[in-house]
């Protein structure tokens, strides 16, 4: 037989896997707000979504709220070691402020996948909104805090 039927959960748990796969590698190829930063032997990867660039089953198993108003932050922080680099857990912190001067901090959570550890925050926004975001990053929970900041446009769509 060429084929073999797997369990249902196997087949959840890879039919999840693969989408959550084709969901980021989207996300990357949309993203020109995808951006990085070095603080000495780590890199920091940063980027606003919008939550509708996410497929519902995704937004569910991370609890991301969908709308055309909501986005969120994907921080992850690598420790760069011999040419390559390994995901290292952070504590992380920040909030987001608009041209007019309001803030709102913003919580993150912390995903692991495998080798990849990143987090995310969610926020709400409105249509051409500036926002500044401001975070904290502290790599591997201990010594320096390195002070993140950025400003970016985002729109409902």
């Amino acid at each position: 037989m060429l084929f073999t039927i797997l369990p249902v959960k196997p087949m959840k748990k890879i039919f999840r896997t693969l989408l959550l796969g084709l969901t980021l590698v989207c996300m990357s190829i949309l993203s020109v707000n995808a951006q990085q930063e070095v603080f000495g032997d780590y890199t920091v990867h940063y980027i606003a979504v919008n939550s509708n660039f996410i497929s519902p089953e995704i937004a569910e198993q991370y609890d991301i709220v969908r709308s055309p108003r909501n986005a969120f932050l994907n921080i992850s922080v690598i420790k760069n070691t011999g040419g390559t680099g390994t995901a290292v857990s952070a504590t992380i912190s920040g909030e987001k402020a608009n041209f007019i001067g309001q803030r709102e901090d913003i919580t993150f959570i912390e995903v692991r996948e495998g080798d990849a550890i990143y987090y995310l925050g969610q926020f709400e926004f409105s249509n051409a909104e500036n926002l500044r975001f401001n975070i904290e990053i502290q790599p591997e929970n201990s010594g320096p805090v390195y002070p993140l900041s950025w400003t970016t446009q985002l729109y409902i769509n």
